[in-house]
C-alpha cells in the first residue's frame, strides 16, 4: 500500500534530495518547495526556516529512539542509535554540519532538543516537577559535550564505532546523572 506523506515529510525529502548536489546553506525555500510541488507559504505554515526543517528531520528520529529507554534500552543503546541515525544518511548530515552555522544551526537546534528531551525524560521517570539546577547543568554540560564530539566524529575527525563511542559517553557522564540514567 502506498503511504501518503505529510507536508513536513515531503519538505524533508525535498531538502534531502537537493542536498545531494548542493550545500544546504545555498538551498532556497523557493527551490525546496518547487522541488516537491509546494509553495513557499506552505513551507512557512510548517517551519520558521530551513534550519528548523533540518533539525526536525533528525529530531523526529531521536524522539523515536527514546521510546524504549528505561525499558529494554539503556542510555548507551539510545546514544548508539543517535550515532547510527547519522551513519544511515552520513552525506546528508555532514552537509548539515558543515553548511549550517550560528545560533539557528542544525547542531544547536538538535542539541537543544536533545537537552530538553533528556531533561523531560528524567523529570517524568523520577516524578520531578523541575530538575534541580545542578542536574539541569549536568544534562546541558553532558549533551553539549556529546554534540561536539559527535560533530567531530561525523566530520571524520575521530574514527570510532557507534557502540564504542556510546560506551565512552556513558563512562564520561557527570556523576550526578548516573543514578538518574544508568540505574533504571
Amino acid at each position: 500500500m502506498i503511504e501518503r506523506q505529510t507536508t513536513k515529510a515531503l519538505l524533508a525529502e525535498s531538502l534531502k534530495e537537493l542536498s545531494k548536489t548542493k550545500a544546504v546553506d545555498k538551498i532556497t525555500i523557493r527551490e525546496l518547495t518547487k522541488n516537491c510541488g509546494l509553495t513557499p507559504p506552505t513551507f512557512y505554515n510548517h517551519f520558521h526556516d530551513k534550519y528548523e526543517l533540518m533539525a526536525w528531520i533528525y529530531n523526529q528520529k531521536v524522539e523515536a529512539s527514546l521510546k524504549n529507554f528505561g525499558g529494554t534500552d539503556s542510555i548507551e543503546d539510545v546514544i548508539c542509535r543517535w550515532l547510527e541515525i547519522i551513519l544511515e544518511d552520513k552525506a546528508f548530515y555532514v552537509n548539515l554540519l558543515k553548511n549550517s552555522v550560528g545560533q539557528n544551526s542544525f547542531r544547536y537546534a538538535t542539541n537543544d532538543h536533545a537537552i530538553n528531551l533528556l531533561a523531560d525524560w528524567i523529570k517524568a521517570r523520577h516524578g520531578l516537577e523541575e530538575l534541580p539546577p545542578t542536574i539541569f547543568f549536568c544534562v546541558k554540560f553532558f549533551m553539549r559535550a556529546v554534540s561536539e564530539l559527535v560533530n567531530d566524529w561525523a566530520l571524520g575527525k575521530w574514527e570510532c564505532p557507534p557502540r564504542d563511542m556510546a560506551k565512552f559517553f556513558v563512562e564520561a557522564m557527570p556523576q550526578p546523572l548516573k543514578p538518574l540514567l544508568l540505574q533504571i
